[in-house]
């Protein structure tokens, strides 16, 4: 099971995730971050994975970063539970490297 966190501060749309995350659990953490993506235009998007264990071999991040990129923005992953899959998208160490960095 995993807990997700949404907050919208400063133009920039940070994503906590708690937990263990798998392909059983995924759609629904997909699902409700990829409508708030759509149905708000967000550019900027950050996934803290500071708390979660990842189990599988997940389209989470490449699905966010595809609808991000499509409203002309950037996501970012931050946390130090960082996996291998998660090594080919923009890291930061923590959310505030991620706000100073996306700053708009």
């Amino acid at each position: 099971m995993v807990d997700v966190n949404v907050e919208f501060t400063k133009g920039i749309l940070f994503v906590r995730l708690r937990g263990i995350l798998n392909n059983y659990n995924e759609y629904s953490v997909t699902e409700k971050v990829f409508n708030i993506i759509k149905e708000g235009g967000i550019r900027f998007l950050v996934f803290n994975i500071q708390e979660v264990s990842m189990k599988d071999d997940l389209m989470l991040f490449k699905i966010c970063e595809k609808l991000v990129q499509d409203n002309d923005g950037k996501m970012l992953i931050c946390g130090s539970n960082i996996d291998d899959d998660a090594y080919s998208y923009d890291y930061v160490e923590n959310e505030l490297s991620a706000l100073k960095l996306l700053a708009v």
